[in-house]
């Protein structure tokens, strides 16, 4: 299944790249890590510690990332931190007997391509090629934290924000040994799910805590999906979202005045039918829960469609 890398790999950098500029909107001095943030992060990690029973290190810098080679098997949690803006984003992924790094990051590249077209087609390769299960959208200073339940096997870490470059950034993971049963325990379940007559939505259950790990569920059958959680402007909206939704084209570039004020932090893509726990460092404030995700259909925005909401942190 070994085949060449086509130009849909660069789209695939070049869409993760855009993605990054636009969550950060107009407050990039969100990236920087003020003490309140530090606190967080610092609780954050000590949670982790007292209900993860495994971890295992992920960490992202300007040369490159660790990860290691081998883990156990059950619930294991990875712990992720990355100190370089635009690189860090670490998924996880089980590739299918046969298939390569160039034949999943081909497949990926379309599936999250920025042409319409290129999607389903993509979004079918990519279904016939790995099973995507989850990762962090990090930013430098705010460490996170995902728990994913792993057989035996072989599996793939690697950097969507360096998918595309000359050296891309990917690590294999040999899972074995005695399971292990206890990981992260969400406070609240966000699950991404068809509604009958209304089209994909985004369904709350629980209370989001600020600092505390929530699980998320993607539903959507034959749809890879992510969860992002963006700072919103002081009186946005659900109709201001959806109306900024609307103006953007399909190239990848976004309309100005973006009711964002942070970075995005939240869960990768999942495959249909699969879970995450996933710890990042939210605060006590409002947020839109979104996702940049492509219908595997024709390849239009899911936001597009209404799969986003308004959420309050506590």
């Amino acid at each position: 299944m070994n085949h060449p890398r086509t130009k849909r790999t660069t789209t695939l950098l070049c869409g993760a790249t855009l993605l990054l500029a636009c969550v950060q909107g107009p407050a990039h001095a969100a990236l920087s890590l003020p003490a309140q943030n530090l606190r967080t992060a610092r609780a954050a990690h000590a949670v982790q510690a007292s209900e993860a029973s495994h971890t295992v290190d992920l960490v992202s810098t300007a040369d490159g990332f660790t990860a290691p080679a081998t883990t156990r098997s059950g619930l294991t949690t990875f712990r992720a931190s990355t100190t370089q803006t635009g690189k860090g984003w670490i998924g996880l992924a089980r590739l299918k007997d046969g298939a390569g790094w160039d034949d999943f990051l081909d497949a990926l590249a379309g599936a999250l391509s920025n042409t319409p077209s290129d999607v389903p087609q993509g979004a079918k390769d990519l279904d016939a090629t790995a099973t995507l299960l989850g990762g962090l959208v990090l930013q430098p200073g705010r460490p996170g934290s995902f728990t994913q339940h792993l057989d035996p096997g072989r599996y793939l870490l690697f950097d969507y924000l360096a998918a595309g470059d000359a050296e891309p950034r990917y690590r294999w993971l040999t899972v074995s040994g005695d399971a292990v049963a206890q990981g992260l325990a969400p406070t609240a379940t966000i699950v991404s799910k068809n509604v009958p007559g209304t089209g994909p939505r985004f369904e709350v259950r629980g209370t989001l805590r600020a600092g505390r790990p929530l699980r998320y569920v993607n539903e959507i059958p034959g749809q890879v999906n992510e969860l992002i959680f963006v700072k919103i402007a002081e009186g946005t909206a659900e109709a201001d979202l959806k109306a900024y939704f609307d103006a953007m084209p399909d190239d990848g570039t976004f309309p100005p005045d973006s009711p964002f004020v942070s970075a995005g932090l939240g869960s990768l893509h999942l495959s249909t039918g699969r879970s995450s726990v996933v710890q990042v460092p939210l605060e006590s404030a409002r947020y839109a829960a979104l996702t940049w995700s492509k219908d595997a259909t024709d390849g239009i925005k899911l936001v597009k469609k209404g799969l986003f909401t308004i959420v309050d942190v506590r």
